[in-house]
């Protein structure tokens, strides 16, 4: 996906594909309702991508997550049922002509295993270090408290080879909720999904993009009662996307989903009962335009 705001060049990263329960996906909504957009599997195992974000201004070139990366054996790939290359995050880069050396900044919506995951790599001797040697990683002080102490609900969500690396090589930024990281780069809170996720904006006069994290994971969550059942505070997840939606269709803007095997990014406007689609970009290849229409 290519786009500019403002000086920035905008690219998402299609790092590959996994699949997670439905139901868990989808919260109390009731599957007879969600399987009409989102099929499943025999293990009612729904679809899903891993959808990174790259912005690049000449100078500064941010990450904003890092997909799943290749450190995981094969019972992993197996019960999630990954697709995806080895190294795919590099990959993507390098169709750019881009290494990772190039990538200045990263930023972490959140600390699970399907978006920090590339964050590291295993060196040689088989141990994890940062993917990124040049870069300098961002995310609030509270979801890092938040993944280094867990709670029963979510231990399993956050790896701790996946980041630790980070901070044991310096690289680690710890930065309060609704930070500014470069001019025209901030992050917008949220704690419904997990203590201090943050959705990544950018934006440029009246041009606005936001990558939504798991606030809006998938096109069906535009729906306000589809929660997930993952959320560790769904009330807290519906006050959330209420403002959120709110001001995304008062101020147009061009919403990136994480996990929509099909659809990129939208931009809505208020309907009937909940939120319409009023621009609709499928996939990476068919991206064009976000902005300057």
């Amino acid at each position: 996906m290519l786009n500019n705001i403002g000086k920035w060049k905008v690219t998402t990263l299609e790092t590959g594909d996994f699949r997670l329960d439905g139901g868990a996906m989808m919260g109390s909504v009731p599957k007879v309702l969600w399987e009409k957009t989102n099929p499943a599997d025999k293990f009612n195992r729904i679809q899903m991508v891993l959808r990174c974000l790259l912005l690049d201004d000449g100078v500064n070139r941010v990450l904003v997550d890092t997909g799943l990366g290749s450190k995981m054996d094969e019972k992993f790939k197996s019960f999630f049922h990954i697709v995806q290359s080895e190294n795919p995050l590099k990959k993507e880069l390098k169709k750019m002509d881009l290494l990772a050396g190039d990538i200045t900044h990263v930023i972490f919506s959140h600390l699970h295993f399907d978006h920090a995951g590339g964050a590291t790599e295993l060196n040689e001797e088989g141990r994890p270090v940062p993917a990124f040697p040049n870069a300098e990683y961002f995310i609030t002080e509270s979801q890092w408290k938040q993944a280094n102490h867990p709670n029963v609900r979510d231990k399993a969500s956050f790896l701790q080879k996946d980041f630790m690396p980070i901070q044991e090589a310096g690289q680690l930024q710890l930065i309060p909720e609704n930070s500014t990281i470069i001019n025209g780069v901030s992050t917008y809170c949220v704690h419904g999904h997990t203590c201090g996720q943050q959705l990544v904006k950018l934006k440029d006069g009246d041009n606005c993009l936001i990558y939504c994290g798991d606030l809006i994971p998938l096109k069906s969550h535009l729906q306000l009662p589809w929660i997930m059942g993952y959320d560790l505070n769904a009330l807290l997840t519906l006050d959330e996307k209420t403002q959120f939606l709110s001001q995304a269709a008062d101020e147009n803007w061009w919403l990136v989903f994480d996990h929509d095997p099909e659809t990129s990014a939208v931009k809505i406007q208020e309907g009937k009962k909940y939120y319409d689609i009023v621009e609709e970009v499928l996939k990476v290849s068919d991206i064009k335009s976000l902005v300057n229409k």
